[in-house]
């Protein structure tokens, strides 16, 4: 018998383990631990954008108008809303793009 278990049990350990949480709940949780890893993968690209065009946090923060330390939490993946993050894009250049994914369609949204 193997000692690994796959992720589905895992899982159903846990929600077993805490039956006090509801379904909507373990969703948001979920939602949360999504949208904070992809927030951490989009301040990591950004980065890298930035030391690729030999730039510093510094020279980022002036163009942006905000504090080093602030571009140092964006590239942390501390991002707070959108228009933070097409201002970082636009000072490197670059522009980010907001799309509708539902079934096979995508629309373009901002």
């Amino acid at each position: 018998m193997s000692q690994h278990s796959s992720w589905a049990e895992v899982k159903r350990r846990m929600r077993e383990s805490h039956p006090e949480v509801s379904d909507a709940e373990w969703e948001a949780r979920k939602q949360s631990a999504r949208t904070a890893t992809e927030a951490y993968v989009l301040g990591h690209h950004l980065r890298e954008i930035r030391e690729e065009q030999g730039l510093t946090q510094t020279d980022v923060a002036r163009a942006v108008g905000i504090s080093q330390a602030r571009v140092s939490q964006i590239e942390r993946g501390e991002i707070h809303n959108l228009e933070s993050m097409r201002t970082y894009a636009a000072a490197l250049g670059a522009r980010i793009t907001v799309s509708i994914e539902y079934g096979d369609r995508t629309v373009g949204a901002a």
